[in-house]
């Protein structure tokens, strides 16, 4: 938007349809589909900007208490939509849980298939039966395996991999 950014000029770039419908915003998209637009020189989602200028936010930035709400949940799950029928003001948290609901969001992969694990569940179960059993020293596991002495007593005290038994 240009230096005469107004109301009126922001809501000309949304595809204002009947009250149940989305309103798509026209404009840029960022990665994940939302609409974004520059306003007095800052870029926000567009419609954090939409919610901020009908009043149900203070401000149009996202919260940065994630424990308090403030958050904008889209019922339709179109995130370029800027119809204030289709949102709920919720928490970070709500926010999530939903975006891991509508799969939007992949939870964090644990374990061996975390992107950064060292270690397969069979190499820590012979890491513990070999500690336990006494006669061998963590700095030995942790060259045998190529990780550090640190990983291997988060291990052995299960701090670390905790569901393989």
């Amino acid at each position: 938007m240009s230096a005469r950014q107004t109301v009126d000029s922001f809501w000309a770039r949304v595809d204002i349809r009947g009250l149940n419908e989305c309103w798509p915003w026209l404009g840029a998209q960022n990665n994940s589909g939302y609409g974004t637009a520059s306003w007095h020189g800052t870029v926000y989602v567009s419609h954090r900007i939409a919610a901020w200028i009908l009043g149900f936010v203070e401000q149009p930035e996202a919260p940065a208490d994630r424990l308090g709400s403030g958050f904008i949940l889209h019922s339709c799950d179109n995130p370029p939509c800027c119809n204030p029928t289709h949102w709920e003001i919720g928490t970070y948290t709500q926010n999530q849980l939903d975006a891991y609901a509508r799969k939007r969001k992949a939870p964090l992969r644990g374990g061996a298939t975390h992107p950064i694990a060292k270690l397969t569940p069979n190499q820590v179960r012979n890491i513990r039966q070999n500690y336990d059993a006494g006669g061998v020293r963590q700095v030995d596991l942790a060259s045998q395996h190529g990780v550090s002495q640190r990983t291997i007593s988060l291990v052995t005290r299960r701090e670390s991999y905790q569901w393989i038994s």
